[in-house]
């Protein structure tokens, strides 16, 4: 009987192991490729040494990718869409009368981008001028001017309401300094937005479901005059329309936009940071040309099994 007892003591712990070996010993699946998508990104954030942002859209089918979407960049000019809205509130409310016209004199004037800089004191644009160069040329006068007329916390506190607190304006833009020619972003901080909550402005404003629908329809032709193409839109034809905002200072390149194509409407936003190559031209500047092949990517594998929408893009 103890002899028993001990063969059976020896056997069980001998099944166990060969069990628990049996066990362990399964196939292991092979590494999921990665998608078109993830792929091009993946390679845009390697060619410019960045930090990257992405939301994507597509309006009419529901599609989405993110990337990095809720954390908060820099938005350089593309925070100018929470003024663009307070403005057109204000409008709508009747506090403003577009057709009202503002003085240049030398004092207001603003550094860097944008026309009104340049020109002589006494010119008499509109107020509706000056959100046209606010967004189109991107005119830094021309924002300061609305900053001003609105008030920062009237604009952050408009965005809030409409559910874009990560849209957040935080400064002027500095103001014309001839004694200091060139570049004055070090240390600016001019605004922060989040990829997903520009997105979503730009899907509201598409759709007709900003503030109202003639309220979107109108900050939607803001967007659609003069647009850059140099980002985002640089690899789609003439054919492809597209309307957006651009963003730029010291290591940031943004882009955030519409592109109508046959295949529907895609709301693309890429926001860049810590770029090393802060000194380079719009079109060669590596962020921009990343930008192009990310959005690229997205329209690409999306439109593969997209029906073709009646009519022409618009």
């Amino acid at each position: 009987m103890k002899r028993r007892l001990l063969r059976g003591a020896v056997l069980l712990p001998a099944v166990l192991a060969v069990a628990c070996v049996g066990a362990s010993v399964r196939p292991v699946a092979p590494p999921r490729a990665a998608s078109p998508i993830e792929a091009a990104v993946e390679a845009a954030a390697g060619a410019c040494s960045c930090r990257l942002g992405i939301a994507a859209r597509h309006l009419e089918s529901g599609r989405s990718y993110e990337y990095n979407a809720s954390e908060r960049f820099e938005a350089a000019s593309v925070v100018k869409i929470a003024v663009l809205t307070e403005a057109m509130a204000a409008a709508r409310e009747g506090r403003i009368d577009l057709s009202e016209r503002w003085t240049l004199t030398t004092s207001n004037k603003a550094s860097e981008s944008g026309w009104l800089k340049l020109f002589d004191p006494g010119l008499n644009p509109t107020w509706n001028d000056l959100l046209t160069l606010m967004i189109g040329p991107s005119d830094n006068t021309a924002t300061n001017a609305w900053i001003e007329r609105l008030g920062l916390d009237r604009i952050n506190a408009r965005m809030e309401a409409l559910g874009f607190p990560e849209i957040r304006l935080l400064s002027f833009l500095p103001w014309l300094d001839k004694s200091q020619p060139g570049p004055r972003w070090d240390g600016l901080k001019f605004g922060v937005v989040t990829p997903r909550q520009v997105a979503e402005w730009l899907a509201r404003v598409a759709r007709g479901e900003l503030l109202d629908a003639e309220s979107s329809g109108r900050m939607f032709r803001y967007l659609d005059t003069s647009p850059s193409r140099a980002r985002l839109a640089r690899r789609f034809s003439s054919a492809d329309l597209w309307a957006g905002k651009t963003g730029t200072m010291t290591g940031v390149r943004n882009d955030a936009g519409i592109l109508r194509t046959a295949k529907g409407r895609f709301v693309l936003v890429v926001l860049t940071g810590e770029s090393p190559a802060a000194n380079e031209s719009a079109a060669t500047h590596p962020a921009a040309i990343a930008m192009g092949e990310i959005a690229r990517a997205i329209v690409e594998e999306w439109s593969r099994d997209l029906p073709d929408l009646p009519g022409e893009p618009r």
